[in-house]
Protein backbone atom coordinates (compact mmCIF):
# COMPACT_ATOMS: atom_id res chain seq x y z
CA UNK A 1 0.00 0.00 0.00
CA UNK A 2 1.54 3.13 -1.28
CA UNK A 3 1.91 5.89 1.47
CA UNK A 4 0.18 9.37 0.97
CA UNK A 5 3.61 11.02 -0.13
CA UNK A 6 3.79 8.15 -2.79
CA UNK A 7 0.05 8.61 -3.87
CA UNK A 8 0.87 12.59 -3.87
CA UNK A 9 4.27 12.07 -6.26
CA UNK A 10 2.59 9.83 -8.39
CA UNK A 11 -0.06 12.17 -8.96
CA UNK A 12 2.46 15.13 -9.84
CA UNK A 13 3.55 13.04 -12.44
CA UNK A 14 0.63 12.61 -13.89
CA UNK A 15 -0.05 15.83 -13.90
CA UNK A 16 3.16 17.11 -15.85
CA UNK A 17 2.61 13.87 -17.91
CA UNK A 18 -0.91 15.62 -18.91
CA UNK A 19 0.40 18.68 -19.18
CA UNK A 20 2.94 18.19 -21.23
CA UNK A 21 0.78 16.05 -23.63
CA UNK A 22 -1.38 18.98 -23.71
CA UNK A 23 1.64 21.30 -25.07
CA UNK A 24 2.31 18.99 -27.76
CA UNK A 25 -1.41 18.63 -28.75
CA UNK A 26 -1.68 22.66 -28.28
CA UNK A 27 1.65 22.82 -30.47
CA UNK A 28 0.42 20.65 -33.26
CA UNK A 29 -2.59 22.01 -33.35
CA UNK A 30 -1.41 25.55 -34.10
CA UNK A 31 0.95 24.11 -36.59
CA UNK A 32 -1.92 22.88 -38.58
CA UNK A 33 -3.68 25.98 -38.17
CA UNK A 34 -0.46 27.67 -39.46
CA UNK A 35 -0.20 25.09 -42.74
CA UNK A 36 -4.12 25.84 -43.22
CA UNK A 37 -3.46 29.29 -43.34
CA UNK A 38 -0.28 29.20 -45.62
CA UNK A 39 -1.97 27.12 -48.03
CA UNK A 40 -5.32 29.79 -48.40
CA UNK A 41 -2.94 32.90 -48.70
CA UNK A 42 -1.46 30.78 -51.39
CA UNK A 43 -4.20 29.77 -53.47
CA UNK A 44 -6.10 33.53 -52.52
CA UNK A 45 -3.21 34.52 -54.51
CA UNK A 46 -3.60 32.78 -57.22
CA UNK A 47 -7.34 33.56 -57.45
CA UNK A 48 -6.40 36.99 -57.79
CA UNK A 49 -3.81 36.53 -60.16
CA UNK A 50 -6.51 34.96 -62.60
CA UNK A 51 -8.28 38.44 -62.65
CA UNK A 52 -5.08 40.61 -62.59
CA UNK A 53 -6.31 41.95 -59.53
CA UNK A 54 -3.06 43.39 -58.60
CA UNK A 55 -4.23 45.38 -55.82
CA UNK A 56 -5.62 42.86 -53.53
CA UNK A 57 -1.79 41.05 -54.55
CA UNK A 58 0.52 43.19 -53.05
CA UNK A 59 -0.25 42.99 -49.25
CA UNK A 60 -0.08 39.09 -49.18
CA UNK A 61 3.79 39.97 -49.17
CA UNK A 62 5.80 40.96 -46.50
CA UNK A 63 7.12 44.33 -46.57
CA UNK A 64 10.97 43.47 -47.03
CA UNK A 65 9.69 40.68 -49.55
CA UNK A 66 11.59 39.44 -52.73
CA UNK A 67 9.79 37.99 -55.63
CA UNK A 68 11.14 36.54 -58.73
CA UNK A 69 8.92 35.64 -61.82
CA UNK A 70 10.66 33.35 -64.77
CA UNK A 71 13.16 35.54 -66.41
CA UNK A 72 11.65 39.37 -65.21
CA UNK A 73 14.73 39.66 -62.86
CA UNK A 74 14.57 40.46 -58.61
CA UNK A 75 11.55 42.88 -56.88
CA UNK A 76 12.20 43.81 -53.06
CA UNK A 77 10.14 45.13 -50.57
CA UNK A 78 6.72 46.57 -50.95
CA UNK A 79 7.67 49.17 -53.65
CA UNK A 80 9.68 46.85 -55.83
CA UNK A 81 6.20 44.01 -55.33
CA UNK A 82 3.80 46.00 -56.38
CA UNK A 83 6.08 47.61 -59.95
CA UNK A 84 6.75 44.18 -60.25
CA UNK A 85 3.14 42.91 -60.38
CA UNK A 86 1.20 46.72 -60.84
CA UNK A 87 3.35 47.97 -63.50
CA UNK A 88 5.59 44.85 -65.32
CA UNK A 89 2.34 42.57 -65.38
CA UNK A 90 -0.38 44.61 -65.58
CA UNK A 91 0.61 47.37 -67.62
CA UNK A 92 -0.56 49.93 -64.87
CA UNK A 93 -3.79 48.13 -65.17
CA UNK A 94 -5.70 46.60 -62.46
CA UNK A 95 -8.66 44.32 -63.89
CA UNK A 96 -8.51 41.34 -66.42
CA UNK A 97 -9.03 43.10 -69.86
CA UNK A 98 -12.36 42.62 -71.66
CA UNK A 99 -11.62 38.57 -74.07
CA UNK A 100 -8.53 38.43 -71.74
CA UNK A 101 -8.15 34.39 -69.92
CA UNK A 102 -4.71 34.61 -67.37
CA UNK A 103 -6.10 31.18 -64.95
CA UNK A 104 -3.33 30.53 -62.68
CA UNK A 105 -4.25 27.06 -61.35
CA UNK A 106 -1.77 26.76 -57.94
CA UNK A 107 -1.51 22.84 -57.30
CA UNK A 108 0.20 20.13 -55.49
CA UNK A 109 1.52 22.44 -52.55
CA UNK A 110 4.14 21.14 -50.21
CA UNK A 111 4.34 23.19 -47.12
CA UNK A 112 6.80 22.91 -44.03
CA UNK A 113 6.36 25.32 -41.01
CA UNK A 114 9.38 25.65 -39.12
CA UNK A 115 9.95 24.63 -35.50
CA UNK A 116 9.69 28.42 -34.72
CA UNK A 117 6.21 28.43 -35.76
CA UNK A 118 7.07 32.05 -37.52
CA UNK A 119 8.50 30.87 -40.75
CA UNK A 120 8.06 28.81 -43.62
CA UNK A 121 8.02 27.14 -46.91
CA UNK A 122 6.23 25.86 -49.61
CA UNK A 123 6.62 24.46 -53.20
CA UNK A 124 3.73 25.11 -55.77
CA UNK A 125 2.86 24.19 -59.12
CA UNK A 126 1.12 26.12 -61.47
CA UNK A 127 -0.78 25.05 -64.64
CA UNK A 128 -1.63 28.28 -66.84
CA UNK A 129 -4.05 29.29 -69.38
CA UNK A 130 -3.08 32.58 -70.83
CA UNK A 131 -5.12 34.20 -74.10
CA UNK A 132 -7.29 37.06 -75.51
CA UNK A 133 -10.38 36.32 -77.74
CA UNK A 134 -9.51 35.83 -81.45
CA UNK A 135 -6.30 36.72 -81.38
CA UNK A 136 -4.13 34.20 -79.52
CA UNK A 137 -3.95 31.51 -76.79
CA UNK A 138 -0.91 30.07 -74.62
CA UNK A 139 -0.38 26.86 -72.32
CA UNK A 140 2.60 27.54 -69.57
CA UNK A 141 3.44 25.47 -66.78
CA UNK A 142 6.07 25.96 -63.36
CA UNK A 143 7.25 25.59 -60.13
CA UNK A 144 6.54 28.08 -57.27
CA UNK A 145 9.13 27.61 -53.84
CA UNK A 146 8.26 30.07 -51.99
CA UNK A 147 8.62 31.13 -48.47
CA UNK A 148 6.27 32.77 -45.38
CA UNK A 149 6.82 34.67 -42.19
CA UNK A 150 4.13 35.28 -39.70
CA UNK A 151 4.45 38.99 -38.43
CA UNK A 152 1.78 40.00 -35.88
CA UNK A 153 -0.11 36.87 -36.01
CA UNK A 154 -0.56 36.86 -39.94
CA UNK A 155 1.11 34.59 -42.78
CA UNK A 156 2.49 36.58 -45.89
CA UNK A 157 4.37 35.79 -48.64
CA UNK A 158 8.23 37.11 -47.59
CA UNK A 159 9.72 35.08 -50.81
CA UNK A 160 8.36 34.03 -54.15
CA UNK A 161 10.17 32.35 -56.99
CA UNK A 162 8.36 30.82 -59.73
CA UNK A 163 10.11 28.96 -62.49
CA UNK A 164 8.78 28.42 -65.69
CA UNK A 165 8.74 24.94 -67.29
CA UNK A 166 7.30 25.65 -70.89
CA UNK A 167 5.48 28.28 -72.85
CA UNK A 168 3.84 26.96 -76.21
CA UNK A 169 0.67 27.87 -78.09
CA UNK A 170 -2.36 26.23 -77.16
CA UNK A 171 -3.10 25.05 -81.10
CA UNK A 172 0.00 23.68 -81.29
CA UNK A 173 1.14 22.02 -78.13
CA UNK A 174 4.49 21.89 -76.83
CA UNK A 175 5.39 18.59 -78.97
CA UNK A 176 5.45 21.54 -81.87
CA UNK A 177 6.11 24.58 -80.53
CA UNK A 178 8.60 25.68 -77.78
CA UNK A 179 8.64 29.19 -76.26
CA UNK A 180 11.09 31.15 -74.52
CA UNK A 181 11.74 32.38 -71.03
CA UNK A 182 10.37 36.21 -70.05
CA UNK A 183 12.70 38.84 -69.79
CA UNK A 184 12.56 41.52 -67.72
CA UNK A 185 10.19 44.86 -68.44
CA UNK A 186 11.72 47.35 -70.35
CA UNK A 187 9.60 49.92 -68.40
CA UNK A 188 9.07 48.80 -64.90
CA UNK A 189 12.40 47.17 -64.74
CA UNK A 190 13.61 44.66 -61.76
CA UNK A 191 16.30 45.94 -58.73
CA UNK A 192 18.56 43.01 -59.82
CA UNK A 193 19.00 40.69 -62.57
CA UNK A 194 17.66 37.16 -62.72
CA UNK A 195 19.07 35.32 -60.01
CA UNK A 196 19.07 31.67 -61.80
CA UNK A 197 19.66 31.16 -65.53
CA UNK A 198 18.12 27.77 -66.31
CA UNK A 199 16.52 25.90 -69.24
CA UNK A 200 12.83 26.06 -70.13
CA UNK A 201 11.28 23.16 -72.21
CA UNK A 202 12.68 21.52 -74.43
CA UNK A 203 15.05 21.30 -71.88
CA UNK A 204 14.44 21.62 -68.05
CA UNK A 205 15.81 22.84 -64.74
CA UNK A 206 14.48 21.04 -61.34
CA UNK A 207 14.58 23.82 -58.89
CA UNK A 208 15.99 23.23 -55.27
CA UNK A 209 13.55 21.51 -52.80
CA UNK A 210 12.98 23.34 -49.60
CA UNK A 211 12.44 20.07 -47.89
CA UNK A 212 13.80 16.47 -47.15
CA UNK A 213 12.78 13.54 -48.72
CA UNK A 214 9.93 12.81 -46.41
CA UNK A 215 11.02 8.92 -45.93
CA UNK A 216 14.66 9.04 -46.06
CA UNK A 217 15.16 12.51 -44.61
CA UNK A 218 17.64 13.32 -47.19
CA UNK A 219 18.13 16.90 -48.17
CA UNK A 220 18.10 18.28 -51.90
CA UNK A 221 21.28 19.95 -52.46
CA UNK A 222 22.56 22.58 -55.83
CA UNK A 223 24.76 19.47 -56.72
CA UNK A 224 21.50 17.83 -57.11
CA UNK A 225 19.81 20.22 -59.45
CA UNK A 226 22.63 20.64 -62.00
CA UNK A 227 23.32 16.85 -61.83
CA UNK A 228 19.44 16.48 -63.36
CA UNK A 229 18.64 19.54 -65.34
CA UNK A 230 19.92 20.44 -68.63
CA UNK A 231 22.09 23.51 -70.03
CA UNK A 232 21.61 25.27 -73.34
CA UNK A 233 18.85 23.04 -74.33
CA UNK A 234 16.07 25.36 -73.94
CA UNK A 235 15.17 28.71 -76.21
CA UNK A 236 16.76 31.41 -75.84
CA UNK A 237 15.67 34.38 -73.60
CA UNK A 238 13.10 36.76 -74.82
CA UNK A 239 12.15 39.97 -73.81
CA UNK A 240 8.98 41.07 -71.41
CA UNK A 241 5.73 39.42 -72.38
CA UNK A 242 2.31 39.88 -73.62
CA UNK A 243 -0.37 40.40 -71.72
CA UNK A 244 -4.18 40.05 -72.66
CA UNK A 245 -5.78 42.88 -74.07
CA UNK A 246 -2.41 44.27 -75.17
CA UNK A 247 -0.35 43.47 -78.37
CA UNK A 248 -1.41 41.14 -81.02
CA UNK A 249 1.05 37.90 -80.71
CA UNK A 250 3.71 37.38 -82.71
CA UNK A 251 3.54 34.01 -84.45
CA UNK A 252 5.63 30.89 -83.15
CA UNK A 253 7.96 31.15 -86.44
CA UNK A 254 9.55 34.51 -85.51
CA UNK A 255 12.73 33.61 -83.36
CA UNK A 256 12.27 36.69 -81.33
CA UNK A 257 8.96 36.22 -80.76
CA UNK A 258 8.32 37.46 -76.69
CA UNK A 259 6.94 34.81 -74.47
CA UNK A 260 3.81 34.87 -72.25
CA UNK A 261 3.37 36.13 -69.01
CA UNK A 262 4.01 33.55 -66.28
CA UNK A 263 2.17 32.29 -63.36
CA UNK A 264 3.19 34.64 -60.68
Amino acid sequence: MSSPGQAAQSQAEQIAQLTARLAQLEARTQRLDDQAAIEKLTRAYGYYVDKQLWNEIVPLFSDDARVEIAGRGVYRNAAGVDRLFRESMGGGRIGLSSGGLFNHMILQGVVNVNDDGQTATGRWRAFVQIGQAQRFALWSEGTYENKYVKRNGVWQISDMHFYATYYTPYDQGWAKVTMPNNGPSRTAGPDEPQSVQYDVYPGHYVPPFSYPNPVTGRVWTLEDTARYSTQGEGPAAAGPPVQPGGPVQPGPEQAAAPAATPPR
